[in-house]
């Protein structure tokens, strides 16, 4: 039995190393992710113990809540 944390062995894992700033560790300050695929995949972050965004940091993402349409510029934060 998997436990809730657990990913499937064939679910494509991708880590994005953040800054202190919160801002992804890459040229452009940005990713491009694929389209959703079926198995979905998982996007993990890694922060630093130390960072600053520790301290009641948001994350801010553009992917749409479940039944929501995707929208570019529309955000959604979680705390």
């Amino acid at each position: 039995m998997m436990s809730s944390q657990s990913v499937p062995s064939s679910q494509e894992v991708y880590l994005l190393q953040l800054k202190d700033n919160g801002a992804p560790d890459v040229p452009g300050q940005y990713i491009y992710l694929p389209p959703p695929s079926r198995p979905s995949y998982v996007v993990r972050f890694a922060i630093e113990g130390t960072s600053s965004i520790c301290r009641e940091g948001s994350l801010w993402v553009n992917i749409p809540a479940a039944g929501e349409r995707f929208v570019r510029d529309r955000f959604r934060e979680f705390t």
